[in-house]
């Protein structure tokens, strides 16, 4: 299995947790609609609520994305259209916080 490019974490405080279920529906619709070119241009995602533990800060949903390059997440950030609907529609889901990182993997293990 090919490793992507770059990986990006982002975290979201969103206290209530039927608009916490809102918001993966919103990255469920993200995940079928962005393209780039007219194709699909992320390599992988992966979201979830959060387990409740103090280590978590106050986060409660996690999203992992993943693209070839920086030049496809910039391109998620600023011009892709799936992604412009799912920021504008979870503005309206009581979000507290989000915390945004991204990097390339240099250490990689599966099994």
């Amino acid at each position: 299995m090919a490793s992507a490019g770059i990986v990006r974490v982002t975290m979201f405080k969103v206290p209530d947790e039927e608009n916490q279920q809102k918001l993966l529906g919103l990255y469920k619709t993200v995940t079928q609609t962005a393209v780039k070119n007219d194709r699909p241009y992320i390599v992988s995602f992966q979201a979830g609520q959060t387990f409740e533990d103090p280590r978590s800060q106050g986060y409660t949903v996690v999203a992992k994305s993943e693209f070839r390059n920086k030049e496809d997440m910039a391109y998620y950030d600023s011009e892709c259209q799936a992604h412009k609907n799912f920021k504008a529609a979870a503005r309206e889901l009581g979000v507290e916080g989000v915390l945004i990182t991204y990097f390339a993997p240099s250490v990689v293990m599966s099994l």
